[in-house]
């Protein structure tokens, strides 16, 4: 019996240039320094970056908007219309194949279609357009894979990361504090500064040495892009 994903992985031609154009949107509008991360090293000799298997490098995280295709490619992807299907069972098996395939056919439009204005974004954030194409001409760029994840039963708060500090020397319950700042914000709507405040004026013993409480990195994002970008300087002859 057909799954409602399969409104999707049956309909590849409509649906996956949809979900890499909405995504395509995503990373030239918003991505920044905050949900774009990249590791590569380059040969001093060479100018190339380390990297002959051509891995991912630059990772782009998200989270989906209600009304779009990959959001509601995501829901269906966990929904309860799937929770017959066995585990390690041949269908699961072969659903995965199909996802795979339909996720593949994205990363290849994005890849073919879409590779300028990836070049762009990238050379804005991650190179803070400080090398123009003639130092780092970024010729090769392949969108790997895709990864989705439902975090919706997740509190929103609970995806933040918090940095607590506290006086010189003194200990502090870490865990306790973070767990009632992220209830009182899930309960109260309150930010971060307000909670701390209300606390140290009450003199909850908890926020004793606590000296501030500062909203972190996201660290649990439903969408994550996986990409090779050459990041290879060239590198004028020696005369």
């Amino acid at each position: 019996m057909k799954k409602k994903i399969h409104k999707y992985l049956d309909n590849v031609d409509k649906y996956a240039p949809e979900m890499a154009k909405e995504i395509i949107d995503e990373f030239t509008s918003r991505a920044d320094a905050n949900n774009i991360d990249y590791s590569f090293t380059i040969n001093r000799d060479t100018g190339k970056v380390y990297d002959e298997k051509e891995d991912p490098n630059t990772y782009f995280v998200f989270d989906t908007e209600d009304g779009t295709v990959i959001d509601e490619f995501k829901k269906l992807l966990f929904d309860e219309d799937l929770k017959d299907i066995q585990e390690h069972s041949k269908e699961e098996e072969e659903l995965m194949i199909e996802v795979r395939k339909f996720l593949l056919e994205v990363c290849s439009i994005i890849t073919n279609k879409y590779k300028e204005q990836i070049k762009e974004t990238i050379r804005r954030v991650v190179l803070g357009n400080k090398f123009n194409e003639d130092v780092v001409p970024i010729d090769n760029i392949n969108v790997v894979s895709i990864d989705l994840a439902d975090y919706s039963s997740v509190p929103e708060s609970s995806k933040y990361l918090l940095k607590i500090g506290k006086k010189p020397g003194s200990d502090i319950n870490t865990d306790e504090v973070i767990k009632l700042v992220q209830d009182r914000q899930e309960k109260t709507g309150m930010d971060i500064d307000t909670i701390f405040s209300i606390e140290k004026k009450s003199g909850n013993p908890l926020f004793k040495n606590v000296e501030a409480i500062i909203l972190g990195r996201k660290f649990l994002n439903e969408i994550s892009i996986y990409m090779f970008v050459d990041y290879s300087v060239v590198v004028k002859e020696k005369s």
